[in-house]
């Protein structure tokens, strides 16, 4: 095999892949978390929004640096897998399901597409987090699972 051949090609299909068009990331402010929240309106109708919430700096594990946090209560916490294409048929038909209770959503590994009633979606994958709030008698949302299974943790 010619290795410098295999090399200049390599170079050149990763080109076609970079992301040097995608402006970087502005530096976070450790005293600020965002995060998305489906909420609901009175007419039924699920929708997006930004959520953003102020830490406080604590010293909860001294010897170890003060660092930043807000509490929540929680009352349950679940793993969930769903398999690559969970949620295709229900995207085709558009069958809205709403949140069984309000909770947090903290995608783990694979990607999941969330589209709200009033027809926006958005791409959620690993260290994304999200609120739904769309509970009964919203008309809730859809969810569907990339090629590759999704696994999330739920907090309640």
């Amino acid at each position: 095999m010619n290795w410098k051949r295999a090399s200049s090609a390599t170079v050149i299909a990763l080109a076609g892949c970079s992301t040097a068009s995608v402006p970087p990331a502005p530096p976070r402010d450790p005293t600020r978390i965002s995060f998305t929240r489906v909420y609901c309106t009175p007419d039924n109708e699920s929708h997006f929004e930004t959520v953003t919430n102020d830490l406080a700096r604590v010293d909860a594990a001294p010897p170890a640096k003060p660092f930043y946090a807000k509490g929540a209560s929680a009352t349950r916490v679940a793993f969930a897998a769903f398999d690559a294409g969970w949620g295709a048929e229900d995207e085709k038909a558009r069958v809205f399901h709403p949140a069984p209770a309000a909770q947090y959503v903290i995608y783990l590994s694979g990607q999941m597409w969330v589209m709200t009633s009033d027809g926006e979606r958005r791409q959620f994958g690993p260290g994304d987090v999200l609120r739904v709030d769309d509970v009964a008698p919203c008309k809730g949302h859809l969810s569907t699972v990339g090629a590759v299974p999704a696994y999330t943790a739920v907090v309640r």
